[in-house]
């Protein structure tokens, strides 16, 4: 497949890439042999993953969870090229997943060489933030590998048997898939701020009536909803990695009021922000 692929980070047990596909006129792609575990999180554009009788239907909030050994092809359904980040594992590293989650029927079935899940708000997140980390250089090694940690367990816990979702359907995705793709971008960029609807809806070139009824078919969630996950999940990690007050956790995660943070991060973990922070320090 013609793209451009770039190595953003390596450690000791993966490597995190850039892949950018660049076929303009290519339908599907000749077969290629993986010799990997990857989790590959699909940022842009539409594609079909042909694997082994699976073909698994690709775009913005999708996860590809893929084994090593195998052959598979992609067929592009979209004029707008793919784009994903891919976290490519060593295979002690691999060993060390199926230590954790060999159990789990991803493993267990060896006719499953590969599978796609939709990701939630906070796994989105996570995805963005160690972008975020490595790109801009700020992140130590151990902080993003603790984060490479917790999206692993984040995506392995929410494999199920795959299934297309119905709703979004070919013509759904190519007039609106740019409209997701431009409001998670700006949702992710800004989450901390103070944001409107019609803001938003603006930036993804939208009316807001119908921004919000796209955005819940595509993620599952109103745009609110999507919206305090972030907000609640960059809360929990900097409660797990600082020493920071409760109160500007809350405020830098986009909180104005500490009782409704407080409210709304008891009904996401079941307990106080508080005591997550020393529960998080104790393990």
């Amino acid at each position: 497949m013609d793209a451009d692929i770039h190595t953003l980070y390596t450690s000791d047990l993966y490597r995190i890439l850039d892949f950018k596909c660049r076929c303009t006129d290519c339908r599907t792609s000749k077969p290629e042999y993986n010799e990997t575990f990857c989790i590959s999180f699909v940022r842009k554009g539409n594609f079909v993953f042909n694997v082994f009788r699976h073909a698994l239907d690709s775009y913005t909030g999708c996860v590809l969870i893929t084994k090593p050994e195998y052959e598979r092809t992609v067929t592009h359904t979209h004029e707008v090229p793919d784009e994903c980040t891919i976290f490519e594992f060593s295979n002690e590293m691999l060993q060390q997943i199926k230590e954790q989650y060999g159990k789990t029927v991803f493993f267990t079935n060896k006719d499953l060489h590969s599978t796609l899940i939709r990701a939630d708000a906070e796994t989105e997140f996570l995805h963005f933030y160690i972008t975020e980390l490595v790109t801009s250089r700020a992140g130590s090694r151990l902080q993003i590998d603790q984060l490479v940690l917790d999206m692993i367990a984040k995506v392995m816990l929410h494999i199920t048997d795959y299934q297309p979702d119905e709703k979004i359907h070919a013509r759904l995705k190519r007039n609106h898939l740019i409209t997701i793709e431009r409001a998670k971008e700006y949702m992710m960029q800004h989450f901390a701020g103070d944001i409107s609807l019609k803001e938003i809806a603006t930036y993804s070139l939208v009316s807001p009536f119908h921004f919000s009824r796209i955005f819940k078919t595509f993620t599952g969630s109103s745009p609110h909803q999507f919206l305090l996950s972030l907000r609640l999940r960059h809360a929990a990690m900097l409660l797990q990695n600082t020493a920071l007050p409760l109160s500007d956790i809350a405020y830098t995660s986009g909180f104005n009021s500490m009782e409704y943070f407080h409210a709304a991060f008891r009904r996401r973990y079941q307990v106080p922000p508080s005591q997550y922070m020393k529960m998080s320090k104790i393990s």
